[in-house]
């Protein structure tokens, strides 16, 4: 039963601690919000409608829950109030932007017969000065690596996750000026 709730804990998931070691403040608001237990996930077909829910979890904290029934800590920093116990809500924008276009660039590296074995993304990001702070300029930057990787592909799967398929890129694209590259990094010896 441990096991099974430590591989549940988004704690355990993001730093390798469950909340049984965990600071007590850490401690006291999984347990409180019961995000560290064994659940069963929802099974739910892609959908254009989508329902989150966010409770306010104290000082600057919230605990927003998915409607496939996944839970995330977000946090405010100290000097506004927060305890760090999470990313920040508009990090978390960037988060889902980073996986959403990587989804997309694998997929459609996959599908072209690419012998793609890792994607990761860096992404960085301005905020206008004045409110609402809205993100102004992102670049996203992909370090995809691979067997043989064609660029042509590469920069296809890139081009396609930014035009036309991420959504939360293209969305984000509404305010501010969403720029992408790609670095290829080749994998030798792989099988």
């Amino acid at each position: 039963m441990f096991e099974k709730a430590r591989s549940n804990c988004i704690y355990f998931l993001s730093s390798g601690y469950c909340h049984n070691y965990c600071s007590p403040t850490i401690s006291q608001l999984l347990t409180k919000y019961e995000l560290c237990y064994s659940f069963p996930r929802k099974s739910t077909a892609w959908s254009i409608k989508l329902e989150i829910k966010v409770s306010w979890a104290g000082a600057a904290a919230f605990i927003g829950e998915s409607g496939s029934g996944h839970k995330v800590v977000m946090d405010g920093p100290p000097e506004g109030g927060g305890r760090d116990l999470g990313p920040r809500p508009m990090e978390m924008l960037l988060l889902g932007t980073g996986a959403c276009s990587s989804y997309d660039v694998i997929s459609i590296l996959k599908k072209s017969r690419q012998n793609v074995s890792d994607c990761k993304v860096v992404i960085s990001a301005e905020r206008a000065e004045t409110e609402p702070k809205v993100f102004t300029k992102i670049h996203i930057h992909f370090k995809i690596s691979g067997t043989d990787l064609k660029v042509k592909q590469v920069e296809r799967a890139v081009s396609l996750s930014a035009e036309k398929y991420c959504s939360a890129s293209i969305m984000l694209g509404a305010t501010a000026k969403v720029s992408h590259d790609y670095k290829i990094l080749e994998v030798v010896g792989a099988l």
